[in-house]
């Protein structure tokens, strides 16, 4: 058993870089639908997309302050976000600027490093000298007050800044300022390369067009690239399966999924800008556990969406046909996943059951703006060719593939698809092979059952298995051994991000022998294990492959000693 405590303690060392990680994420949003210039309708869903993001960022890991004036609507649709959000005036910002910047001067005397995001929805414009602004309830943004107040105090190692500044009207409303050449120029000038190049710890993502605005669509009841961005943290722009999303991800992700909308007025593009002193610095992950749905490399359905009971959209992506893809879910009673043609109603238990299957629904379309949405975003799916071009265009640093053993990305694959962590629980059936008891054969198989499912500390599991084993032909005269055990397991999954996982039982078994006429057994058999292997994915099910080693203590012929155990096993869950 000694070398049973050793394996565990070296499982455990090893999750502990993930499991106990030295960086902080927390994030400021700030939400307004509200504009001090006349000229300009209040928006519709800024308020809306602040709950969201404020959802979004607490469901990756990112502890969040929410500064929000929410409308009626959104109020009574009562996120529990609402319950500590504030006004986004200027003082409830300089309370939240001075207790992020307390935290980050704490995490950096304990020798944790610190990320902050900055998530502004509202309107963008300029006052009467030029000046670009953002709008809080009572006052405003501009270039200098920006960083002055808001970027620079952090004190956080890095800050990331995220931007969706516009204006609404209709259906399909357009966010943004007057469209003149100077005054765009300006408000671009907010978030401008020449600003963050002076600051080696600042990146920053937004989106514009040709005239300078950017989009709200009814449909989605938030700006599109708000959504579009959540999409892409939640899961959508993990390329490389890492669990991790990095700019050059993101940003991939925005412009794929913007580049087939067609028919409005001005085409919607993608800016980002890494931080210098770290291009790959990720926004967020990875994420603990929570809610999510998975989607195999030949799935049935390339387009996918997922809404809440109450129709607000939460998530799109666009797979490749041998995209696999994991959705980070904000927690919800009730999940729709809904393709253009089919759909799925599922309770936050049924996420665990494995692939949803989706079922045919009735289509509606609605005016020709918002089918230009409707068929145009999301058109494109984030592949591998499709990232590198867009990385080397725009001159962003890419992500690491190497060593991920996640299925390529429009590239081939092989029939043993990778998997990734986050296994949710199920039943697996196995059949194994290996050494026969007592040694009186070479070799017993049978057939095993095995419960997993993940526990509270990240990539750790714990479950139940049961197995059974028979000695065929332990000799001429029909003598067979029956070996039949229940043990208690805990194990670690992808410890470095690979579909590799390693597991320790522990339990009680029963050692039986049958002969014509004569049966004796051992009904006190006390036996445990070590096993390691790699899980993915066989025609749809999912499959784990296992090298186990292990020890009885069995008593025969009168004499108690150890019986060493040794063999393979594979097991498939839907």
């Amino acid at each position: 058993m000694k070398k049973l405590e050793v394996l565990l303690g070296a499982a455990l060392l090893m999750a502990a870089p993930e499991a106990f990680a030295e960086t902080v994420r927390r994030a400021l949003v700030i939400a307004h639908n509200g504009s001090d210039d006349p000229s300009l309708a209040p928006l519709r869903y800024a308020d809306d997309d602040g709950v969201l993001w404020a959802e979004t960022l607490k469901r990756l890991g990112v502890e969040t302050t929410l500064l929000v004036d929410p409308d009626d609507s959104t109020r009574q649709a009562g996120s529990l976000m609402l319950q500590s959000a504030q006004p986004p005036t200027r003082a409830a910002v300089e309370q939240a600027v001075k207790r992020l910047q307390a935290a980050a001067l704490a995490d950096r005397a304990a020798g944790r490093q610190t990320d902050v995001l900055i998530v502004y929805v509202g309107h963008g414009n300029t006052d009467s000298a030029g000046r670009a602004y953002f709008t809080l309830a009572d006052a405003r943004l501009d270039r200098t007050s920006l960083y002055a107040e808001v970027v620079d105090p952090m004190g956080a190692d890095y800050v990331h800044v995220i931007a969706d500044a516009c204006r609404a009207s209709g259906v399909v409303g357009r966010r943004g300022g007057t469209p003149d050449a100077a005054v765009l120029a300006e408000l671009r000038g907010v978030l401008a390369r020449e600003q963050l190049t002076s600051r080696p710890n600042v990146g920053a993502l937004f989106a514009e067009s040709e005239d300078g605005e950017t989009h709200e669509w009814s449909r989605i009841r938030a700006g599109v690239f708000s959504h579009v961005a959540r999409s892409g943290l939640l899961g959508g722009a993990d390329i490389n399966g890492d669990g991790q999303v990095e700019y050059s991800e993101l940003a991939a992700f925005v412009a794929a999924s913007l580049h087939g909308v067609k028919g409005l007025p001005a085409r919607l593009s993608v800016n980002a800008f890494a931080p210098t002193a770290a291009p790959r610095r990720p926004l967020v992950g990875p994420a603990p556990e929570g809610p999510r749905v998975t989607f195999p490399a030949g799935f049935a359905y390339a387009r996918i969406s997922v809404e809440d009971a109450d129709g607000q959209r939460l998530v799109d992506v666009r797979r490749s046909e041998q995209q696999w893809t994991r959705i980070l879910l904000p927690p919800r009673d009730v999940y729709w996943v809904r393709a253009p043609n089919a759909e799925a109603r599922l309770t936050l238990a049924q996420l665990s059951a494995g692939t949803p299957e989706l079922r045919p629904r009735e289509l509606q379309e609605r005016g020709p703006a918002e089918e230009a949405l409707r068929r145009g975003l999301f058109s494109v799916p984030l592949d591998r060719p499709f990232y590198e071009e867009y990385v080397a265009a725009a001159g962003l640093v890419p992500v690491d593939f190497t060593g991920l053993q996640t299925p390529v990305i429009g590239g081939s694959l092989s029939p043993l698809a990778a998997a990734p962590s986050g296994w949710t629980s199920g039943l697996e059936l196995g059949l194994g092979a290996g050494r026969s008891p007592l040694g009186l054969a070479k070799f017993a198989t049978g057939p095993s059952l095995s419960w997993r499912t993940p526990s509270s500390v990240h990539l750790l599991y714990y479950g139940a298995r049961g197995a059974y084993g028979v000695t065929p032909l332990a000799s001429r005269d029909g003598i067979r051994l029956h070996r039949f055990t229940v043990e208690g397991l805990v194990g670690l999954e992808s410890p470095t991000r690979v579909p590799l996982f390693a597991e320790v039982g522990v339990g009680w078994g029963l050692l039986g022998l049958t002969a014509p006429g004569f049966r004796q057994a051992d009904p006190l058999l006390l036996t445990g294990h070590v096993a390691a292997g790699v899980m993915g994915r066989l025609a749809g099910m999912k499959l784990r492959l296992s090298a186990q080693v292990g020890l009885d203590r069995v008593t025969a012929n009168g004499q108690t000693g150890t019986d060493p155990q040794y063999g393979l096993e594979v097991s498939l869950r839907r």
